[in-house]
């Protein structure tokens, strides 16, 4: 928990005063005004007398008939608390902690002079108690019992219940059941000019606000001060109401953990001081004999003496570095912030300890432990340091080098099946906490021992020294390549992405390994292997359930003829081989020229005439046949093909209805579908404009539709696309309005003229009401903010007629006509025009 500096940076400075003689319903009417919860009462020269808080307002008699027009020096609280304003934060709290007060005034250091008042509520809001907040919980706070009083009682009863409870608020009981607070601020405005028959709910604010009792400091302190409101109702787990809390309890469970931190942080220094002593006496008369290196500085890091094991450790000698500070051994091995945080505990702790690499005098580098030790100079401050290390080069190395041997295969290099497994159980922990996903590969060679039996154990080891380095390369970063055993290898990936990605990896690693190896000796030998996958969580949650089903995925890639992958489960294995055949089609489509632009007719519904039509993509795969747009749609998203396929659609429909304005005087536009990635990295005003400018067809027959989720975007590069695209002449639509997520206030001030209701909204319209609701409101909407309404999906006559009695501008579906290819959509224009 930390607090603010001073208590002068969050001090209110408007102080409100009254003289002693004020009359006490003067004085609560001032608070009143001036929405304060104390009024500091000054003599004829300003000097503070006392203060009348809302704590003081609850204990009146108002029973007294002439109370209110007493003086308020009668009631104060005399005489008044005051503090410097270079006093922190922390000892504020302490004083009204150990002073019972909610409110302490504010003077100079140097002048005495009134400067401000500060309340426990400015020190709740502002201490950084993020962390402390949040680990509490309301029930384990510190609150007074409720007090309850109906919203008929009087409100002079309800205040000598404040009073006798000494509660800062009390829980107001309505006949309906139903909750209010009655608080000390409400009683203020009660003595400023109430009346003394007043009932209770004249006062009190209704209804409460509650919250759960495991409801967070934090959030409890983030809804206080949201709603500028002081108090909370706490409901139980069978939503009574059992408590209700301030500021003020958040404040004395605050108090109570900092007090236990203050003794805490007080009983460390002790300990630190104790140790250090004794360090120093033990120093005095093992200096010149110990075999560990002693260095004393002052406080400002200045070398004041070393002994003999200094020298004999660094090569400097005491005349050499006398005078100098201990950078004199910087290795540059440790950066900035590590000695910043050394000095740091130093100073905060009284010592430091650790492990630092520095420098001979020879230019040799070596590690020590080292202890520092703050001696401090009884006034707070430190008056030396003393710094004890000893030399633990070879002791490093050595663990070093036993521990890699431990964890690495002595062969190739790489982690063994123990490290693996260490990495592989923290990759799994990992993946769990986060909610991601982690492959598996298992590597096996082909026909390894034929080669170990044929040309030796030497040849053997060389080519598996070259595979590793091979895995290594096609490794990507943050994976981890390990040899189990013989010739079986593993590749752990972490945080990975679709079945296609860990595909399109797998056969890239079988590609890296396959080929040509030359051997000592220049034999030449062919070499590939076999892949199995498991994934992380689907096929096994352990380490040795991955392990043992990625080999099992590995041996039936062997079955199958080597040099191949296979995943661990059939339909995993089927799922993402169609993927990738679906992503290498669709590599080769655009220049085998398989795609195709079909058309679907958008009508006037008031008019029945043919207004355009949407431009849509099909696939004609060779040997697949036509490939629904839900299937290739999302892989061309996610290999990045949509941009190109995007801007050939674009420029076949804007040639295809240039044609039919020639042709037929086509007077209508034409409706193409843009991506999130063709707005992002398309270029895709330049890419139109320029489509525009070859097909000879005007801007203003063109209609880019683009998803609700897209358009919802507020990435930079899509506003400024879509300008670019509206200024051309360009008319923009929303596709699928309905499905996402829309602000209405970001809607209206997209440059879009075109919404168009989904399909799944009018299905049903003829049948269920809250779909022709939705549609009925969607419509509504548009047409008041200007836009033009087109309906997807219209089927039925019944579709037809209901769109049209609410005004819908053009509806686009089976009835009119389904999509079809261009020259079929040629008849039919033909047909159309014929007709009308």
């Amino acid at each position: 928990m930390t607090f603010p500096h001073v208590v002068e940076s969050i001090i209110s400075r408007n102080v409100l005063t009254c003289t002693p003689d004020t009359p006490v319903s003067e004085a609560a009417q001032a608070m009143c005004r001036a929405h304060c919860g104390s009024i500091v009462v000054v003599d004829a020269q300003g000097s503070p007398l006392g203060i009348w808080t809302e704590s003081d307002v609850v204990k009146l008699d108002l029973f007294h008939p002439d109370v209110a027009r007493c003086p308020v020096r009668q009631f104060m609280s005399s005489p008044v608390l005051s503090i410097p304003a270079d006093m922190s934060v922390q000892e504020a709290t302490a004083h009204m902690h150990d002073n019972r007060v909610r409110h302490l005034l504010v003077t100079s250091p140097v002048s005495h002079q009134l400067l401000g008042l500060v309340s426990a509520t400015d020190i709740v809001v502002n201490q950084d108690a993020e962390f402390f907040l949040r680990l509490k919980r309301l029930d384990s706070m510190l609150h007074r019992p409720l007090v309850i009083v109906n919203a008929d009682q009087p409100v002079v009863e309800a205040m000598h219940q404040m009073r006798d409870f000494t509660v800062e608020a009390l829980g107001v009981r309505y006949p309906d059941g139903s909750w209010g607070i009655l608080t000390q601020s409400d009683v203020v405005r009660f003595v400023a000019g109430g009346d003394s028959a007043l009932p209770v709910a004249a006062l009190a604010s209704h209804p409460l606000r509650t919250v759960p009792r495991q409801m967070t400091l934090l959030n409890a302190r983030r809804m206080l001060q949201e709603g500028r409101t002081r108090h909370l109702g706490v409901d139980g787990d069978d939503g009574q109401l059992v408590a209700i809390i301030g500021m003020s309890d958040i404040l004395a469970t605050m108090e109570q953990e900092f007090l236990i931190e203050l003794r805490s942080a007080l009983r460390e220094r002790d300990e630190a001081l104790l140790q250090s002593r004794q360090s120093l006496q033990l120093a005095d008369k093992v200096f010149e004999s110990t075999l560990e290196g002693i260095v004393i500085t002052d406080h400002y890091g200045v070398i004041q003496s070393v002994n003999p094991a200094f020298s004999r450790i660094t090569g400097y000698s005491r005349e050499e570095v006398l005078g100098k500070t201990p950078a004199i051994l910087k290795s540059g091995r440790q950066s900035a912030d590590f000695y910043e945080h050394m000095w740091r505990q130093l100073k905060n702790d009284g010592y430091w300890q650790g492990e630092v690499v520095n420098r001979r005098k020879s230019g040799l580098l070596y590690t020590e432990h080292l202890t520092i030790t703050g001696i401090p100079d009884g006034f707070g401050g430190i008056r030396h340091y003393v710094a004890v290390f000893s030399d633990i080069t070879q002791r490093k190395q050595a663990e070093e080098r036993l521990h890699f041997l431990a964890n690495h295969d002595a062969l190739t290099g790489l982690p063994n099946r123990t490290l693996f497994g260490e990495k592989l159980q923290s990759a799994i922990e990992q993946a769990q906490e986060h909610g991601q996903r982690l492959a598996l590969m298992f590597i096996d060679l082909d026909r390894f021992k034929l080669i170990n039996d044929t040309l030796g154990h030497q040849a053997g080891d060389e080519l598996l020294v070259k595979i590793a380095a091979r895995l290594q390369t096609e490794a990507p970063a943050g994976s981890t390549v390990a040899r189990l055993a013989g010739d079986e290898f593993t590749l752990l990936l972490p945080n990975v992405g679709s079945l296609n990605s860990v595909a399109s990896l797998a056969q890239d690693v079988l590609d890296g390994i396959a080929g040509e190896v030359v051997l000592a000796g220049s034999s030449k030998v062919f070499i590939s292997a076999s892949l199995g996958i498991a994934m992380y969580p689907e096929d096994g949650t352990t380490a040795d359930s991955l392990l043992v089903n990625a080999d099992a995925a590995m041996y039936r890639a062997k079955n199958r003829g080597k040099n191949t992958f296979q995943f661990y489960t059939a339909d995993m294995n089927a799922s993402a081989m169609a993927r990738l055949k679906l992503e290498y089609g669709l590599h080769r489509a655009l220049t085998r020229d398989e795609f195709q632009v079909w058309y679907q007719p958008k009508v006037d519904l008031a008019s029945g005439r043919l207004e355009g039509m949407e431009a849509l993509v099909r696939w004609q795969h060779p040997e697949m046949g036509l490939v629904s747009p839900v299937d290739f749609i999302p892989v061309a998203e996610e290999c990045a093909l949509i941009v190109p396929l995007g801007a050939w659609v674009l420029s076949e429909a804007c040639r295809f209805t240039r044609q039919l304005q020639a042709d037929y005087d086509f007077s209508g536009r034409v409706a193409v579908n843009l991506s999130g990635r063709q707005l992002k990295f398309g270029n895709i005003v330049d890419t139109v404009q320029q489509i525009l400018q070859d097909s000879g067809l005007p801007a203003s027959c063109l209609e880019l539709e683009i998803t609700e989720s897209t358009a919802m975007d507020s990435d930079q590069e899509v506003g400024r696309a879509l300008e670019g695209l509206r200024s051309m002449g360009v008319t923009l639509a929303i596709d699928d309005f309905g499905t996402g997520y829309s602000s209405l206030a970001y809607l209206k001030s997209l440059p879009v003229q075109v919404l168009k209701i989904d399909r799944s909204f009018i299905a049903d319209l003829h049948q269920d009401k809250d779909d022709a609701a939705i549609a009925s409101a969607v419509i509504s909407m548009g047409r008041s903010l200007g836009l033009s309404i087109v309906a997807e999906g219209v089927e039925l006559p019944a579709h037809r007629d209901f769109l049209r009695a609410q005004g819908c501008h053009m509806a686009q579906g089976y009835l009119y006509g389904k999509p079809m290819p261009a020259e079929a959509f040629r008849r039919y224009v033909q047909t159309f025009e014929a007709q009308g």
